[in-house]
């Protein structure tokens, strides 16, 4: 039980590790320019584009309804339930790896900082 909860812990603690870009010669003040302009490129490349994805499929409801105060269920008339969608930007990830690509090929790389 110990080493579970040790190893839920530790989980828990390097999803909140944040990152840092750094180049090896040049200095942080140099970083909003190339990004500014890796950012620039890549959403010329690749920009802002509406999708529409499903995250609950259309279904019929259950026709039994039990209480969960009791024991008793009973029959209820079955109901279609439309699917549930949401709307999401597709060209999202190729922008980012574009992005991240660019300053890569600037020099600069990125670090964990915990």
């Amino acid at each position: 039980m110990n080493r579970l909860l040790v190893l839920l812990s530790l989980a828990l603690l390097s999803a909140c590790a944040t990152y840092q870009w750094r180049h090896a010669t040049r200095y942080d003040a140099n970083f909003d320019e190339d990004s500014f302009q890796c950012k620039k490129e890549a959403a010329q490349a690749f920009p802002p584009l509406a999708g529409e994805r499903v995250t609950r499929p259309p279904r019929f409801r259950p026709s039994w309804f039990c209480s969960p105060a009791d024991t008793r269920c009973s029959r209820t008339l079955p109901y279609w339930q439309d699917a549930e969608t949401e709307s999401y930007d597709i060209n999202e990830r190729a922008r980012d790896d574009l992005y991240r690509s660019c300053l890569q090929a600037r020099g600069w790389i990125r670090y964990r900082v915990d």
